[in-house]
């Protein structure tokens, strides 16, 4: 059987669904320190950067119903998002070429793609793996992204995209970072670094990641596996549900450049009551804080190239032990 392994080059990005947006934006700009780029009224978003991809979190806000697009496009998050947690998962492909080859496969064999989108600065195709979560695979279509993404225009980005037009030969896109930071927010963070995510069934959700991800998943036998994809050491952690974590999104992690950068920020989270964890191990110095929804949020400065999968043996006695291990 022929497999569609899209194959991405990293996740760039989490896009959330919050249950007070202001409240989400206030944290992720304030407390996380990701600048908030864009907002979107139309459909109750907000998207923040620290400049390294156009966005590194986004926000829609919770309710029912549908999410309308340019020429009433039905955007993906329409009908889902009655309650906080993960709208998708954001997968940077290295060109749009390389994306049309992973949907044609994906048709060839029967893989459910529930919407393509042209986001003005991106093309993509959204894929539910084998427990509903979404997954867009996308590519990037301009080079200076801020000149649609900024605090200036607000209109409706969102249209339909017919793959099957795509522009023969367009080389890879991807744009220069552009690093900034939120001057007063407590954390600094570079740049989303990976997500962990909670699953009914680790085998299934491993070989989705493996054979339609197209992405190296690693399993300790112990409950958890590590999503990785070509350009990056580690992207997501699954954990089995059965080691006590609801299915669903459990926490996203940022990375710090420096260790004594981190200490500062813990030093002024804690005293704003905000730390959950705060570790230390060979392999990095981590501060685990909760957003306005309990999710989990880790801002983390790497020790060693690798990091280790966290220890399964921790779950019961420490409920953010998949972050902070």
């Amino acid at each position: 059987m022929q497999h569609p392994a899209f194959r991405p080059r990293r996740l760039g990005h989490a896009n959330l669904f919050v249950g007070n947006l202001e409240k989400s934006v206030d944290f992720y700009s304030n407390v996380a320190g990701i600048q908030l780029v864009r907002r979107e009224p139309g459909i109750d978003a907000a998207f923040h950067s620290n400049g390294n991809t156009h966005h590194d979190v986004g926000l829609i806000q919770c309710r029912d119903g549908a999410r309308m697009g340019i020429g009433g496009y039905v955007q993906p998050s329409s009908f889902r998002g009655q309650y906080p947690g993960l709208n998708h998962f954001g997968w940077e492909m290295n060109s749009e070429a390389e994306l049309v080859e992973a949907v044609r496969r994906s048709e060839a064999v029967g893989v459910k793609i529930v919407n393509y989108a042209n986001h003005q600065i991106s093309h993509s195709a959204y894929v539910p793996d084998p427990e509903s979560n979404y997954h867009e695979f996308y590519a990037d279509t301009v080079e200076d992204w801020r000149t649609i993404f900024n605090l200036e225009r607000e209109e409706l980005v969102s249209e339909q995209w017919d793959w099957t037009k795509n522009v023969p030969g367009r080389p890879p896109i991807h744009p220069p970072a552009d690093e900034r930071n939120v001057p007063g927010a407590i954390f600094h963070p570079k740049r989303i670094s990976h997500a962990t995510l909670a699953v009914d069934d680790l085998d299934r959700a491993s070989q989705f990641f493996r054979f339609v991800g197209g992405m190296t998943v690693a399993s300790n036998g112990e409950g958890t596996a590590a999503v990785h994809s070509s350009d990056s050491p580690l992207d997501l952690v699954l954990v089995s549900a059965k080691l006590g974590l609801a299915p669903g999104l459990v926490g996203i992690s940022f990375v710090i450049d420096h260790d004594s950068g981190l200490a500062h920020s813990r030093e002024v989270a804690a005293r704003s009551q905000l730390v959950l964890a705060a570790t230390e191990s060979d392999a990095k110095r981590s501060v685990v804080v909760r957003d306005p929804d309990g999710l989990l949020v880790e801002f983390f400065s790497p020790r060693v190239e690798s990091q280790p999968l966290p220890d399964p043996r921790k779950a019961t006695t420490d409920p953010y032990w998949c972050l902070a291990a």
